[in-house]
């Protein structure tokens, strides 16, 4: 029961040259402005890379960046560069292998406090936190608990400096900075018509000019095993409807 896209985990000092240029391949194939200085440094800035070929050509198809720190006695994962071509939307194996690094730092600490912190630059990447996980902030359905926003904001300021504008809770990085190509993933009437991407929108209304949406997601033991098996079960269900597809392919022929 393969996934057609395979996941991989290294560490950003074991990539080679190859992978680093395919990689900038990608992100400028999806974003407009990525210098590979700016690519470079923003890789450099990170520990873990996770890498998403396709299983049968071998071919790089996404891949995400992270930043593991500690800050004020918590864990924090800072999720850098992150981009998967269009033609692989809706695969999970990302969000598998991504659950895999945190279920493993957080039974390293398990009464450690754990926390990703995600740039939303698209409703995408929004999205893959507040479907999975309920304690994000922002969104529109969750109020946080007593200082968890100055917490946000301290530590977003100490990362980002003057870049991180605290009244909106959004990031835009000084010079040229990179955005998503006109239409890849625009938020059009029926995405809008979304009540969490209504809300992106609404929080980050720069979105377009590449201006990001700083979000901080409380990780718990419960809500991440339930994250993993609702990705472990949409690889299944996809798994299922391509053997069904293809029988029915077999019996017509």
């Amino acid at each position: 029961m393969l996934s057609a896209m395979k996941g991989t985990t290294v560490r950003r000092e074991d990539l080679d040259a190859g992978t680093r240029a395919r990689m900038l391949a990608l992100m400028q194939c999806c974003y407009v402005g990525v210098s590979p200085e700016r690519f470079h440094a923003d890789l450099d800035a990170k520990q873990w890379v996770f890498l998403l070929h396709a299983r049968r050509t071998r071919e790089l198809v996404g891949f995400s960046t992270v930043r593991v720190a500690e800050e004020d006695g918590v864990e924090v994962l800072y999720s850098g560069d992150t981009v998967i071509h269009p033609d692989w939307w809706g695969h999970k194996t990302l969000q598998v292998v991504f659950g895999r690094l945190l279920l493993s730092r957080k039974l390293r600490r398990p009464f450690r406090p754990l926390y990703w912190l995600l740039l939303s630059g698209g409703y995408k990447t929004y999205l893959l936190a507040v479907n999975y996980f309920p304690r994000t902030h922002p969104r529109r359905d969750w109020a946080p608990p007593e200082g968890r926003s100055e917490f946000l904001r301290a530590l977003a300021t100490r990362w980002f400096g003057a870049q991180y504008d605290a009244g909106k809770g959004t990031l835009r990085f000084d010079g040229a900075h990179y955005r998503v190509r006109d239409g890849v993933s625009p938020i059009d009437r029926d995405a809008a018509a979304h009540p969490h991407i209504a809300y992106f929108a609404e929080r980050n209304p720069g979105h377009a000019e590449g201006e990001e949406l700083v979000c901080l997601v409380e990780i718990r033991g419960w809500d991440l095993a339930r994250a993993l098996a609702r990705s472990v079960w949409g690889q299944l269900r996809r798994f299922a409807r391509r053997e069904r597809d293809a029988s029915r392919i077999r019996v017509g022929t």
